[in-house]
């Protein structure tokens, strides 16, 4: 994370999925870095296997953007919720906001063949459809500000795909395609736009059964899998990964967010950053 308390003095930034994992991480280093801070999580229950956000995740959150900072449950997927929530949140950071990063995601696992309506739902309703809902009401305030950045944090599978996780990549891609043609819209306004792309990180997401199963399957699903195995599913990373460790660094991903912020002018809009063990060397490009 961020060493340099001032880096980013002054600066109001929303973090979407904000209260734990790689959001929480993102706020942290923000306020450490003399941000002011809204985080929003919380979103009503989806079917998936893991715990989402709730109240005691907002209270931690609360107390790690302290009294310049702005904490609300916010569910992206409901444009009204949205709607409302980015003028209350643009007030209590002093007016306005600077940088939006979009880093609220959730992820299930299923064949496209055996998915269900609700886990397709979920997972491209918060994470495609929740990010426009983000980005579109916040423009305003970004082209106000003079300085906009905005980072979305997109899957790794929207780089390559992946046996099982045809939502997940799907919601990604799109989010990508989003990024890249709102950068076109936005340059104008001094408004540069990044996209981040994680790999598997150890975070309550990956604490998921069905998701090992689908590691263990291997990237072509063509892995004999007995039942879901944590360890199995950690060595098929390891495997899997070019640079042969298990999990992605959570402070690398942070740093990669921080940069595209922190990067003066627009040359670098429209930019696509993995952070992913690795696996971007078997990007085709």
């Amino acid at each position: 994370m961020n060493g340099n308390s001032t880096r980013f003095e002054g600066r109001r930034v929303l973090v979407t999925g904000g209260a734990r994992g790689l959001g929480a991480a993102i706020a942290a280093s923000f306020v450490a870095a003399g941000a002011r801070v809204a985080v929003w999580d919380a979103p009503a229950p989806m079917e998936l296997g893991y715990p989402l956000a709730g109240s005691a995740e907002l209270d931690a959150a609360r107390a790690a953007v302290g009294p310049t900072g702005h904490v609300a449950a916010v569910d992206v997927r409901d444009v009204a919720q949205v709607r409302a929530a980015v003028p209350a949140t643009g007030a209590a950071l002093g007016g306005g906001l600077d940088v939006v990063v979009c880093a609220a995601g959730v992820r299930t696992a299923a064949t496209a063949a055996t998915m269900t309506d609700a886990a397709w739902d979920a997972v491209v309703d918060t994470n495609l459809h929740g990010t426009y809902h983000v980005l579109r009401e916040s423009l305003a305030h970004l082209e106000e500000s003079g300085r906009g950045r905005i980072v979305v944090v997109a899957a790794e599978e929207g780089r390559r795909g992946a046996f099982g996780l045809s939502h997940y990549a799907a919601a990604a891609w799109g989010q990508i395609g989003l990024a890249k043609s709102l950068a076109h819209e936005v340059a104008g306004h001094g408004i540069a736009v990044g996209v981040v792309c994680p790999g598997v990180m150890d975070t309550a997401m990956s604490d998921d059964p069905s998701y090992w199963a689908v590691l263990q399957a291997g990237r072509d699903g063509s892995q004999a899998v007995t039942g879901p195995d944590r360890a199995a599913a950690e060595h098929a990373l390891r495997v899997r990964h070019p640079s042969s460790t298990t999990y992605v660094d959570v402070d690398a991903v942070v740093r990669a967010v921080e940069q595209l912020v922190a990067e003066p002018g627009l040359d670098r809009t429209g930019a696509v950053v993995d952070v992913s063990a690795g696996l971007a060397a078997t990007n085709t490009a």
